[in-house]
């Protein structure tokens, strides 16, 4: 009598398959949060080129709101993926 093994099909055996999967499901994260510093550094720059009508300003302040923006994502990502404190149990 054979006895199988079965694992559990919430936690699958690492693949090359899922590993890969993975790794795209990460670039195109990473992408994506790219492109939203992007468009939040070239708006920026825009308003501040009208505003002012310089270059060198604008400039700045698009590199600004590009780093900004990625401190604002990577904390917000690093809120995410902490593990939460469960609330502590009242006396009894």
């Amino acid at each position: 009598m054979t006895t199988v093994q079965r694992r559990d099909q919430s936690d699958p055996a690492p693949t090359q398959e899922n590993t890969m999967l993975d790794t795209l499901r990460l670039d195109f994260e990473a992408t994506v949060a790219v492109a939203i510093m992007a468009m939040f550094a070239i708006i920026s720059g825009f308003a501040s080129t009208g505003l002012t009508g310089d270059r060198w300003p604008a400039f700045l302040v698009a590199a600004v709101a590009f780093v900004l923006t990625g401190i604002v994502l990577a904390v917000r990502l690093w809120r995410m993926t902490r593990t939460p404190i469960p609330p502590p149990e009242p006396p009894t």
